[in-house]
Formats: C-alpha cells, sequence, structure tokens
C-alpha cells in the first residue's frame, strides 16, 4: 500500500473495488459516505481506520447487480461497438473512392488491437491495474490511436496483395447499422438501469429529482458515441473526396 496515499485516493479505490463486485452505485455512494463520516469523526486517515480498501470492500456484505447487466454496460457495447466503428472507417474512404475494402493479416491484427485492449477489462486484475494507475488510461488511448494509424501503412495497394477484397457498400451498412443498434441498446439499458450506474451521495439524495435528468445525460451521450464518430469520419472522408476530385 503507497504510504503516501490520501483519503480521497483510499476512496476511489474503494469505489473501483466496488464497482468491480457489481454493487450498485447507490449503495457505493453510501459506503463511501459512512468512510467520510467516520473520518471525519474519529480523526484518523481512511487506510489507517480501515485498511487496504480492496480488503475492506471484500470485507462487505452489499447487494449486487447482475453478472450479465454488467458485462452488456462495459464489455459487449464497448467493445462490439469500437469493432464496428473500425470497419465503418475502414470502408468510407473506399466507398468515396469507389474501390473495394484491401485487408492485410497485418493491418487486421493491428485493428483488433484497440478491441483486445477493450476486451481485457473483463479481467478483474487488468481493471484494477488501469483505475490505480490513471496514467495507464492515457498510454491506452495512445495505444489505440497508435494502432489504428500504424494499420494504415499496411493496407494493401492491389487486390492481388490483399488477405481480403470486400464491397465498401456492405461494411457501411452492416456495421453502420449495428453501430445505431448498439446505441440504442445501450440507451434502453441505461434508462432502465435509472441511477444504478450513478455513486450517489446520500446527502444529495434529495436534490435528484433537480438534477437527475443532467446526470443522466452524459451515459447516454457515451451510449452514442461512436454514432457521432461514425458521422465524422464520413464527413471526413467526403471532403477527402472533394478535395482530391
Amino acid at each position: 500500500m503507497n504510504a503516501t496515499m490520501t483519503d480521497q485516493d483510499w476512496i476511489d479505490l474503494l469505489i473501483v473495488e466496488l464497482r468491480m463486485r457489481r454493487v450498485p452505485g447507490p449503495v457505493i455512494g453510501d459506503a463511501v459516505a459512512s468512510v467520510w463520516e467516520f473520518i471525519a469523526d474519529s480523526g484518523q486517515g481512511a487506510e489507517e481506520a480501515f485498511g487496504p480498501a480492496r480488503e475492506y470492500a471484500a470485507s462487505l456484505e452489499l447487494p449486487t447487480k447482475g453478472a450479465g447487466y454488467q458485462a452488456l454496460k462495459m464489455l459487449f457495447l464497448p467493445a462490439l461497438g469500437l469493432l464496428a466503428f473500425l470497419a465503418f472507417a475502414l470502408a468510407s474512404g473506399p466507398w468515396f473512392a469507389g474501390s473495394p475494402v484491401l485487408l492485410s493479416v497485418p493491418q487486421a491484427l493491428l485493428m483488433s488491437v484497440p478491441v483486445l485492449l477493450v476486451v481485457l477489462f473483463s479481467f478483474p486484475f487488468y481493471a484494477r491495474a488501469v483505475f490505480r494507475k490513471r496514467w495507464l488510461l492515457v498510454v491506452l488511448a495512445l495505444g489505440i490511436a497508435v494502432t489504428s494509424a500504424t494499420a494504415k501503412l499496411f493496407a494493401p495497394t492491389a487486390e492481388a496483395e490483399a488477405w481480403l477484397v470486400l464491397s465498401p457498400l456492405a461494411i457501411l451498412v452492416t456495421s453502420g447499422a449495428a453501430i445505431v443498434i448498439l446505441a440504442i441498446i445501450g440507451t434502453i439499458a441505461t434508462l432502465r438501469g435509472g441511477n444504478e450506474d450513478e455513486v450517489v451521495d446520500p446527502l444529495e439524495v434529495q436534490d435528484e429529482p433537480a438534477n437527475g435528468r443532467e446526470k443522466k445525460s452524459f451515459p447516454l451521450f457515451v451510449n452514442w458515441i461512436f454514432v457521432f464518430f461514425a458521422i465524422g469520419i464520413f464527413g471526413i472522408s467526403w471532403i477527402a473526396s472533394l478535395a482530391m476530385a
């Protein structure tokens, strides 16, 4: 345990551990409020009073959400959404150019790396490492950007060199439909899930009717982020085709 850990760091780790145990947000909020209250009354630090956050989280007998809902929100939708977006981006340029989508094996492997980095969040050790070392999020973002950009360097220049030759229209239609369907599924899950994902301070519950819509707007926006990205990449490809005409 880090000797310089602040109470806020300890609380953040506790939230991560409870998240990984599929504890609903409002229940996490109650646990966090209890910790803060004890710290304020006792004058002790969180680590001193409760020990390691991981062990304290394990000692709490709190209700949990279903594993299926957690997998849907945290893994299935982001991974498939990212895969569909990469396919859409791959086909946008060739469609405006009137050429097929040419794919090489190295290109396909590099394009699978971002999806793999998302799927790895299903392993607790990976998720803990990322959330505890927040700079790893920057490394992951850079890794996704670099591998996606590098994949273009391995794009075949002729059909004879390609591992796969695909119709850009079929990919655009299939991946575009998948992006929209996944966004709709995520929206329904968010609306049906209510505030289960939000870590709510019990002292702020009385304000919930006033700001509940605002709190829910961000998760709803995230559900549609690949749709916005797809529209953006489609527009950029169109402008690029006009410039090259």
